[in-house]
């Protein structure tokens, strides 16, 4: 593929189930859009008035392989480098079949541009711009991490990478949960590096973004749990510092899934990794049970 269509492909997304808000912003940061959309709803005017009726794709979504079929034709046909979906906006099987497409779409990325640091990277450069920073120790050994979070105020989280470099994440609430852990942590064969955080605790959200050519377009903040609703401020501030972590990450082209808490101390990142991604270069968090 020629480096013209490479920068064409990064440009071009296919956007699920997207309301007009979605669409007139993705539209704002330059990129060209088309739009699926389940059959039997009515085509909201103000998206009408965004794209031309050519990229408006009517499809069953309630048939899992039709809509694989026409997100992976029309991709393949227009050459669109992204397809983006809000997972909660979909149902029944429609969400695997979105995200299979883009998972195979994120493969053919592959390697043309540097992905989310791991989880020891993103917190050191976090807790040095002074943007969510939270109390973090890394460990070399499953026994370093365990002294360590014997000197932190429990509950903490421990994360961990095995020895294919994916990591994992769990959280430890008291003693005999940190001795369970260490057991664990040696028979899983999780060799490190291991990072001991303080636990975030707060309401906590879900900060879907899509990012072309190092600019991140916001796509959508869900509450998760029993969270209410964002104010004004407090959804600048989680827009504010989801974008800040990618700046900092380098982060130039894809998809990313952010966890943010609003705790005493304002937002904080709890988990930030690519969904259709390499599972091993996922800035791994913590929050509420993480």
């Amino acid at each position: 593929m020629s480096d013209s269509q490479t920068a064409q492909r990064a440009r071009r997304a296919l956007l699920v189930m997207p309301g007009p808000g979605l669409v007139r912003a993705a539209r704002a940061a330059g990129l060209e859009v088309w739009a699926a959309l389940d059959h039997t709803l009515e085509v909201e005017r103000d998206l009408r008035s965004e794209l031309p009726p050519e990229r408006i794709l009517r499809v069953d979504f309630a048939d899992a392989a039709e809509l694989r079929a026409v997100l992976t034709d029309t991709a393949r046909h227009h050459g669109i480098g992204h397809i983006l979906y809000l997972p909660g906006a979909l149902t029944g099987g429609a969400s695997a079949a979105a995200e299979s497409v883009a998972r195979e779409l994120a493969e053919d990325r592959e390697g043309a541009a540097g992905g989310l640091p791991d989880a020891v990277a993103m917190r050191r450069v976090l807790n040095a711009s002074g943007i969510s920073a939270v109390r973090a120790e890394e460990a070399a050994t499953v026994a370093e991490a365990r002294a360590l979070a014997e000197a932190f105020p429990l509950p903490v989280v421990i994360k961990s990478a095995d020895g294919t470099g994916v990591w994992h994440t769990a959280l430890v609430r008291d003693h005999e949960a940190l001795t369970d852990w260490a057991g664990r942590a040696v028979a899983g064969r999780y060799p490190g590096p291991h990072l001991v955080e303080e636990l975030l605790t707060g309401p906590q959200f879900s900060v879907e973004t899509f990012s072309v050519d190092g600019m991140h377009l916001v796509a959508g903040i869900t509450a998760e749990g029993h969270a209410e609703p964002l104010s004004d401020e407090d959804r600048a501030g989680v827009r504010a510092v989801v974008r800040a972590l990618l700046d900092l990450a380098g982060y130039e082209s894809g998809t990313t899934r952010t966890d943010v808490l609003i705790t005493a101390r304002g937002s904080r990142i709890a988990a930030s990794r690519e969904p259709y991604g390499k599972p091993g270069t996922a800035a791994e968090g913590n929050g509420n049970g993480a």
